[in-house]
């Protein structure tokens, strides 16, 4: 799986830019007989380990609690139901993962009566429902660009890596807040040291974000991020078996069932709303005050609405414009706030699918989930969860988003003061 799919992920996750602060030091706490490691020393093992590990396979869960008293998954299908789409696999499961690099991912999660599969490899990024019959071939957005040298390897091999995608991660977790060891444990079986990350940021839903790490083999076996005052993990993932043999590249080619509906489908990455990574022009991502941002994106057609006096507590700290290409319209990425609390909007030009269909998404949500509301003087929908909190609205052509992983009182000022 590319290192931009990966970044897809973390992205739809956090919605929030790192700040940088300092790791901590502590040792590892408890009587067991795992060797004593302070957070530089395990995050070293960490990297080394995502370079020399070239397979891991298992058992894995994943769950999502960001409704409160709700179940995304029973409101969407049942626990007991595979999903029938990318989208699908974020509201919680379980089933089977294999890794490898130079091969790729391939994710089977089985339900009651049907199963969906994931596969990541040399032929591109593939799904598969049974309960639709369905496969699916994801590209790259329109205005992307999949252009690599062609003088070196096959770009999918080099660039499936996905522990050091989850090494990467780890080291900006540690850029963020105060990093310290947690007891030591068990996870799939194996004795594992946990590192436990506190945002710096006192203006944050995150209590924390808890990594379990293999003690043998120094690879990431489980995340846990908790909602501040919460001792129940909201967002959970990790392995309940491993291990680390070689895996056969068949794992990784995949090939439509005799029967299935084959179509292709964009990937909706945030990467299609900042621009094409490949741009000749870093001055067309650099980072522009207020003023400046609102300067040029009007001199793409593009209206901006931001606070006219933002929360003490979320100022302003730099902006984003893109130009408009063939496939979108010009978009502006406006940052408040520092690290875990912060809060991310996005305006675009009315034609932009991503915000569009974000914006539909919400309020499509059963009732009790949202809340409808006037922002900017146009119609708006808000989605609070512990965590991250959302909001989607249009003002005149212009459709935009904010996230948050800020307090929802926070929030919520921060909506008022738009216009």
């Amino acid at each position: 799986m590319s290192r931009k799919w990966w970044a897809i992920i973390v992205v739809a996750v956090l919605a929030v830019a790192a700040v940088t602060v300092g790791i901590a030091t502590s040792r590892a706490q408890g009587t067991t007989s795992l060797q004593s490691l302070s957070v530089a020393q395990l995050l070293a093992k960490v990297g080394d380990a995502s370079k020399s590990t070239t397979a891991v396979s298992g058992d894995i869960t994943w769950s999502n609690g960001l409704i409160p008293g709700s179940d995304l998954t029973g409101l969407l299908g049942g626990q007991s139901s595979a999903p029938s789409s990318l989208s699908g696999l974020a509201l919680g499961g379980s089933g089977r993962i294999w890794l490898q690099q130079g091969s790729g991912l391939r994710l089977e999660s089985q339900g009651s009566g049907s199963d969906f599969v994931v596969v990541a490899g040399k032929n591109g990024l593939w799904s598969y429902s049974s309960a639709t019959s369905t496969a699916t071939h994801y590209t790259l957005p329109m205005g992307a660009s999949a252009k690599t040298p062609t003088s070196g390897p096959s770009p999918q091999p080099s660039s499936t890596d996905p522990l050091a995608a989850i090494t990467a991660g780890l080291q900006r977790f540690a850029s963020t807040g105060t990093v310290t060891m947690g007891p030591q444990t068990t996870v799939a079986g194996q004795p594992s040291y946990l590192l436990v990350m506190t945002p710096a940021s006192v203006h944050t839903t995150v209590g924390s974000v808890q990594v379990a790490i293999d003690a043998k083999t120094f690879v990431p076996l489980r995340v846990r991020v908790f909602a501040k005052g919460d001792t129940t993990a909201t967002l959970s993932a990790g392995f309940t078996s491993v291990s680390y043999g070689h895996l056969g590249n068949s794992l990784f080619a995949f090939t439509a069932p005799a029967g299935a509906t084959v179509h292709s489908q964009a990937l909706p990455s945030p990467q299609g709303l900042l621009g094409s990574a490949t741009a000749t022009k870093p001055a067309a991502h650099q980072q522009l005050t207020l003023a400046a941002a609102k300067v040029k994106a009007a001199g793409y057609g593009l209206t901006l609405a931001a606070p006219s006096s933002p929360p003490s507590d979320l100022p302003f700290t730099g902006a984003m414009v893109t130009a408009p290409s063939k496939a979108r319209g010009a978009t502006a990425v406006l940052h408040y706030g520092s690290g875990f609390g912060s809060v991310v909007v996005i305006e675009s030009q009315g034609g932009s699918s991503q915000s569009t269909g974000l914006q539909q998404q919400i309020a499509s949500l059963p009732q009790g989930l949202i809340t409808a509301m006037t922002i900017a003087g146009g119609p708006g929908y808000e989605l609070q969860t512990p965590l991250v909190n959302i909001a989607a609205w249009q003002h005149g052509t212009t459709t935009a988003v904010a996230a948050g992983l800020v307090p929802q009182t926070l929030f919520s000022q921060f909506l008022a003061a738009i216009h």
